[in-house]
């Protein structure tokens, strides 16, 4: 399976976006969880359990989309090629 350049590189600022957000949702957890509020800690560990979820689709998405490159690739497509020949010195 091959995919064009353009769409290789849009869907992994998607995924680095993604990524970005749910670190800084962690870290606004962490603050939340540090009062000391014994309903906090409860509403807390949920989130994490939904934040450890999200974390999990998003290793998926990053293999998935390595993957792809590498087929790509094999096949000598563009969207790799470009990218080797831009990381270049």
């Amino acid at each position: 399976m091959t995919v064009d350049p353009e769409t290789f590189t849009e869907l992994t600022v998607h995924l680095k976006v993604a990524s970005d957000a749910l670190l800084r949702t962690a870290r606004h957890l962490a603050l939340l969880a540090s009062n000391d509020e014994p309903a906090a800690e409860e509403r807390c560990a949920g989130a994490l359990d939904d934040l450890m979820a999200m974390a999990i689709e998003l290793a998926a998405m990053e293999r998935g989309l390595r993957a792809l490159m590498l087929a790509n690739d094999a096949e000598g497509t563009p969207a790799t090629r470009t990218k080797k020949l831009q990381s270049q010195p």
